[in-house]
């Protein structure tokens, strides 16, 4: 794939995302500031759409191997390794639409982007704060006995400490194929006895790496594990270990 073909790809994903966003802003102003929980009941139904058009439209398609569809569908704790930018928008488009983020803090400043992500009910998270950390777990428990589903990256990002541009609090290593899990998630899932679905990103960061900026079409890569009974597990450490190790295994594999 030349380098002229690669530029002009991405300046088109950047565009239609762009206009996507800017038509969808109004309608999802409307669904979350006057429908109230009605409203963000849609506005989460149709973000399943919303990310299924936006793959299409970069030339992206996914290949799916593992537990698809999914065999659990009641709350679940999904835990996911992180590649990309990109993987938000994958993992909205495979997984039940009655689901929260929690995101990072940062990114509810975002202009409109932001305003949004808060007023939808996603959950921020300043992960340097130990208060805010805990504020995000009580509302991830909250929302689990509301009946949802809550997506985390336990890797605590993907962004290594090797770029200047990009420092991350837990001083991931560079080239590393999985990073150690922080333990929320999996002390998440034994408090509130939802199961764990590990899902397996392999090549999200070379459709789209953030330091390139460049989009590139082709398939999208990943892994659906079988829920994990939280409830067999009577630490928290050894449930992290457990979906670790099988999550590193398949990327290896995949890697190999």
């Amino acid at each position: 794939m030349t380098n002229f073909f690669v530029i002009i790809w991405t300046i088109w994903a950047f565009l239609i995302t762009l206009l996507i966003f800017l038509v969808l802003f109004p309608i999802n102003l409307f669904f979350i500031f006057c429908l109230g929980s009605f409203g963000n009941k849609i506005f989460m139904n149709y973000m399943y759409y919303v990310a299924n058009i936006l793959l299409f439209l970069y030339g992206m398609r996914k290949h799916i191997s593992g537990t698809y569809p999914f065999t659990h569908h009641g709350p679940c704790v999904y835990v996911v390794n992180h590649k990309s930018y990109l993987d938000v928008v994958i993992i909205a488009s495979i997984v039940n639409p009655k689901i929260k983020y929690l995101g990072k803090a940062e990114v509810f400043k975002w202009p409109l982007f932001g305003l949004i992500a808060k007023h939808s009910g996603q959950i921020p998270v300043q992960r340097e704060d130990k208060g805010s950390r805990q504020r995000g777990y009580d509302l991830m428990k909250e929302a689990i006995s509301n009946g949802f589903s809550i997506i985390l990256f336990p890797e605590g990002g993907w962004k290594n400490k090797g770029d200047s541009k990009s420092p991350n609090p837990y001083g991931l290593k560079e080239n590393e194929l999985l990073h150690s899990f922080r333990n929320g998630a999996f002390r998440l899932a034994l408090e509130t006895k939802v199961p764990i679905v590990p899902i397996a990103l392999f090549n999200a960061q070379e459709r789209f790496f953030d330091k390139s900026m460049r989009v590139i079409p082709g398939k999208i890569k990943l892994h659906i594990f079988d829920s994990i009974d939280s409830q067999l597990f009577k630490d928290p450490f050894v449930l992290n270990n457990e979906c670790h190790n099988i999550m590193l295994k398949e990327i290896e594999n995949y890697n190999s």
